[in-house]
């Protein structure tokens, strides 16, 4: 028997857990969650309890993968979670294309229809969603979100819990900065610095 928690049972948390089901690697799925009527009505899995319960129950699963779609949330619970010295799982939807000559840290998802090709590199607990594509040579940093139907093009590097918005795209080469929001839609044609937010076409940073 092999056992998943996944911590958050919002919208981003369950996607995971469909995902893992689907993949058929583990026999028991189960959530950590602080609201635990997140998903009352369409309980396909158990919630144990609250996410502070986390060392109560580790030793009764064999990996874990942090569900919540915030990157700072993320990136604070990796840490928690090898506290209690359970192993952070990445978990690729069967319908994402990753090339074998990628790297994926612990932690990531990939989501379906997704895409990540050859030397790309990612930090811990990164989120490439749903259609998301990152080309060769790609570089992100921890607990990086690239958002549903986002793309970044070759050689580009993304930094620290930044956030690539819904449909936003980035220009081969360019370089994003750490705690940056990029915004739906907006084409990213110049560097950005740290802790900015940036948005339009193309892309300016906003006060």
């Amino acid at each position: 028997m092999s056992a998943l928690l996944v911590l958050g049972a919002g919208g981003n948390g369950r996607v995971i857990a469909d995902i893992a089901s689907d993949a058929g690697d583990w026999d028991r799925i189960a959530f950590l969650d602080d609201h635990q009527k997140a998903f009352e009505s369409d309980a396909h899995w158990e919630i144990l309890g609250s996410c502070a319960s986390l060392p109560e129950v580790a030793s009764d699963f064999d990996a874990l993968v942090i569900g919540f779609g915030d990157n700072t949330l993320r990136d604070e619970w990796f840490d928690r979670s090898r506290e209690c010295g359970i192993e952070v799982a990445t978990i690729i939807a069967r319908s994402a294309s990753v090339s074998s000559r990628a790297s994926l840290g612990p932690g990531t998802v990939v989501m379906p229809q997704a895409a990540v090709n050859i030397g790309v590199s990612t930090g811990r607990c990164c989120l490439v969603n749903t259609g998301a594509t990152i080309d060769h040579d790609c570089r992100l940093g921890d607990a990086v979100h690239v958002a549903p139907g986002a793309h970044l093009a070759g050689n580009v590097e993304v930094g620290d819990r930044t956030w690539i918005g819904i449909g936003a795209s980035v220009r081969h080469g360019i370089s994003v900065g750490c705690d940056v929001m990029v915004g739906a839609g907006a084409a990213v044609v110049l560097d950005l610095p740290d802790a900015c937010s940036a948005m339009g076409v193309p892309a300016r940073v906003r006060a």
